[in-house]
């Protein structure tokens, strides 16, 4: 993620942005039980070519049809777990897929994107297959890896396309590889927005964890990492949650910005919450000592020979409590899913056993509602008012389960 002979590269980032209110936290106590289970399938009473072995990926479409990466095929179920099509298989040709699919995107139009590590399919909203592409040989990627020396190769710190129709798609690149650190570089993240043959930049952010690719070990999500959605109406919302917030006194204010594509309009909203102290046990995690003795002892219990981190290992992980010391509060968010309009933020776990996740509306800036939900239950896909996660249950096939979300939820 050939070469055009000329590229307009158009930032946008230095734009000026129409302001809405700023949105307080709720201080309403937060649902519980939002989620009830509707139906569960894939393991049987449907076709064997349906049956589900390893599933790695999942979407759902505007319509609730299911489109499941399995044994290198999409299988696509309706909204009630009916098998619909099923389409690709193992191979380098056009339609068919040769490693693990890293993620699935259906664009608001209903265009699928397959993406690998060193390609991306094109699929029409009728699942015709409409092209097969290469991250090294496209002539958008390397003209922007030649403008602003985006990573293209599978050893960067990755690439993502998510195509929006036959004409536009966006492309989301990092300037940092593991072969390509020094001491002295800035690393940036960007997010490019690609119409035909004109390219422009939605925004960049400089990667505060690039001190990482030094030992090749990337533990971004403690530090905060670009996170953007793609909303309705050819819009795109982002923000960074270490770069995006500011802190006055006991008080946090995150800052999201969303950009029109058709257009170029831009507006931007802020909540506000109260930020929480990073835990002492969440810098304690990173002081190599405690690793090597934590380690140690899981050696010791399985009868492994002990281990002992390298100088350079322990320089990293130095780095990162350092940085977390500096931080001193914890991300607003850890992950940021969407369903239409309104996003999904998931906030960091204390107790590592239930995690909150605010509400938004995009459209209005304003948190609608709380939940609290258990850390180790982390839906795969939010669409038209249902979670869908895979699972395999004990002595079982891996499955699909639906589940209606409360409608409280979404404030209503």
């Amino acid at each position: 993620m050939k070469k055009y002979h000329l590229i307009t590269l158009i930032l946008l980032i230095n734009g000026i942005y129409n302001s809405l209110a700023v949105s307080q936290t709720s201080t309403q106590k937060p649902l519980e039980n939002v989620f009830t289970l509707e139906l569960s399938f894939g393991d049987k009473d449907i076709p064997d070519e349906f049956l589900l072995a390893q599933p790695r990926q999942f979407k759902v479409n505007d319509a609730g049809d299911i489109y499941v990466f399995d044994e290198y095929k999409v299988k696509v179920f309706d909204k009630n777990g009916k098998p619909k099509a099923i389409f690709g298989g193992r191979g380098q040709g056009p339609g068919e897929f040769e490693g693990t699919v890293s993620r699935l995107f259906i664009s608001p139009e209903g265009w699928l994107t397959v993406s690998e590590r060193n390609s991306w399919s094109v699929l029409s909203p009728a699942n015709k297959f409409i092209s097969k592409n290469l991250y090294y040989s496209n002539a958008v990627l390397n003209t922007l890896k030649n403008d602003y020396k985006i990573s293209t190769s599978a050893g960067g710190k990755g690439q993502d396309i998510f195509v929006l129709n036959d004409k536009e798609f966006i492309f989301v690149g990092s300037t940092a590889t593991f072969d390509n650190y020094n001491e002295a570089g800035e690393y940036y993240d960007y997010i490019f927005y690609a119409h035909e043959n004109k390219v422009s930049v939605i925004t960049k952010y400089r990667d505060v964890g690039a001190f990482m690719y030094k030992s090749g070990i990337i533990v971004t999500s403690v530090l905060g990492s670009l996170s953007f959605e793609i909303l309705p109406g050819s819009k795109i919302i982002y923000t960074h949650p270490y770069h995006d917030v500011k802190y006055t006194n006991d008080t946090a204010q995150l800052t999201f910005r969303i950009v029109s594509l058709v257009d170029n309009t831009k507006n931007e909203f802020i909540i506000s919450y109260k930020p929480e102290v990073i835990a002492d046990s969440t810098i304690k995690s990173f002081d190599p000592s405690y690793i090597e003795k934590l380690n140690n002892e899981i050696a010791l219990k399985n009868n492994w020979p002990p281990s002992k981190m390298s100088n350079e290992q322990k320089e990293l992980y130095n780095k990162v409590g350092n940085a977390l010391k500096k931080m001193k509060y914890d991300l607003p968010f850890t992950d940021m899913q969407s369903d239409g309009v309104y996003l999904f933020l998931r906030c960091h776990s204390s107790d590592n056993k239930m995690s909150l996740i605010r509400v938004i509306n995009a459209e209005t800036g304003k948190e609608v509602s709380n939940f609290t939900q258990p850390s180790n239950f982390y839906l795969d896909s939010i669409k038209n008012g249902y979670g869908y996660l895979s699972t395999t249950p004990k002595d079982g096939y891996p499955i699909v389960e639906k589940y209606r979300i409360d409608p409280r939820v979404y404030g209503r």
